[in-house]
């Protein structure tokens, strides 16, 4: 099938699902979703993407993860309607991927986004608000409204050719709710954000999602935050999906996979345990967690009177894969299997 002839919007109704209304469950669908590359130069198809089956449920937070070139931006310039597929299909909040309409119902920010560096914030998103055809009435207050949710209030006035690459990002996020969208499609949102900028940017988030109802759909290499927000992730490799899936599930706890203990504000019991753990991080609100691959006798029994002595600050819980090990196995396991 060529680009030019493709129908991906055309598609048969499910019968095996055992739904009645997809339409109230997932915000975005794909079945075999594929795009092949190729040129005058390169005789053999190049897939960007190879049979991309994957589902969104509504109201989630969904990491879209991978390394570069696995086909994340390729799949959402897809979604965009900024690229036809080769074949498959894909559906956005039950609308053909290229409907036009639908397009009012979401939020977008690409992996790299431009701005007319002589307007102003305000300037910008104005112009934003008038594409969106918001009425003029509400137009300067909502542009106001998306500026103090990015935390760039102090800057509406200034050029945005001034702006630093988070401040840029800020504005793009900006406009991507700037129409109060269903769904919110971001593409690589945490690039250029330092750790302070990236913690507000996880807040804005699951504000869209908790407060107002919106389903997200970002890719990011950034595990620990997609770890942190996500309900449910997917993983890419060479354009193929590799695994899909609840993160509590993919992550699920194993008894025989060691040790996690979480300690809050008892600096005494971090001391304690350091030494012995495989793994220390320092969590926000002063909480530690530390991890133990193998639970020796003498670990057990300092384990138990820490948490004796300090109550609920020592926590004791069945310890589980974090997602960036999770992730660079599955890769790692893939690449040996198609080398």
């Amino acid at each position: 099938m060529t680009e030019g002839r493709c129908k991906p919007s055309v598609f048969p109704p499910r019968t095996d699902t055992g739904r009645e209304d997809t339409l109230d469950n997932f915000v975005i669908e794909t079945e075999n979703l594929t795009k092949d590359y190729s040129s005058w130069l390169r005789k053999a198809k190049r897939p960007a993407l190879n049979n991309l089956t994957i589902s969104i449920p509504k109201g989630s937070v969904f990491g879209f993860l991978g390394p570069n070139g696995a086909g994340k931006t390729t799949t959402i310039k897809i979604l965009m309607g900024l690229i036809r597929p080769t074949g498959g299909m894909a559906t956005v909040l039950g609308k053909p991927y290229d409907d036009v309409e639908v397009k009012n119902r979401i939020g977008f920010l690409p992996d790299s986004p431009a701005f007319t560096p002589q307007l102003s914030a305000m300037e910008f998103l104005d112009v934003c608000a008038r594409l969106l055809k918001i009425p003029s009435s509400k137009r300067k207050q909502r542009v106001e409204e998306v500026l103090e949710i990015v935390r760039m209030a102090p800057h509406a006035k200034s050029k945005v050719g001034t702006f630093s690459r988070g401040m840029l990002q800020r504005v793009g996020i900006a406009q991507a709710i700037l129409n109060s969208p269903e769904l919110l499609i971001l593409d690589e949102p945490l690039l250029g954000l330092d750790p302070y900028g990236r913690q507000e940017f996880k807040e804005i988030i699951l504000e869209q999602r908790d407060k107002f109802g919106a389903s997200v759909f970002f890719s990011s290499h950034i595990l620990s935050d997609v770890e942190e927000i996500c309900d449910s992730i997917s993983i890419l490799n060479k354009g193929r999906l590799l695994c899909a899936g609840k993160l509590s599930d993919l992550l699920s706890r194993d008894t025989d996979n060691g040790v996690l203990v979480k300690i809050r504000q008892c600096d005494d019991a971090v001391k304690a345990l350091m030494t012995d753990a495989d793994n220390v991080q320092k969590k926000e609100n002063d909480e530690w967690e530390l991890t133990f691959k193998t639970l020796s006798p003498e670990l057990d029994r300092k384990i138990n009177e820490l948490s004796a002595k300090h109550g609920e600050a020592v926590k004791r819980l069945n310890a589980r894969e974090d997602l960036e090990s999770f992730f660079f196995g599955k890769i790692e396991e893939d690449n040996l299997e198609n080398s």
